[in-house]
C-alpha cells in the first residue's frame, strides 16, 4: 500500500497537518478551531507546543530526529 502526500509535501508537513486535526485540550476539553502548534528546534529534537485558549494549558508533542525512542 503506498502513502501519498500532496506534491511537495514532507513527513514533517503531514505530521504538523495531523497536529492541527487535533486541536483539542487535553485539560478542559476545549476545541481550538484555528489554532496552531508553536515548532522549536532543539538538540536534535522538534518540540511542537500547542496552548490553550481557554484555560492556558500547554500541550506538547516531541518529534526526535536522531532515531532514539
Amino acid at each position: 500500500m503506498s502513502s501519498r502526500r500532496a506534491a511537495g509535501a514532507t513527513a514533517l508537513d503531514a505530521y504538523r497537518d495531523r497536529l492541527r486535526e487535533e486541536p483539542t485540550c487535553p485539560e478542559c476539553g476545549y476545541t481550538d478551531e484555528g489554532g496552531d502548534w508553536q515548532t522549536r528546534y532543539r538538540e536534535r529534537r522538534l518540540v511542537y507546543r500547542h496552548i490553550c485558549r481557554r484555560c492556558a494549558a500547554v500541550d506538547t508533542r516531541v518529534l526526535r530526529l536522531d532515531g532514539a525512542e
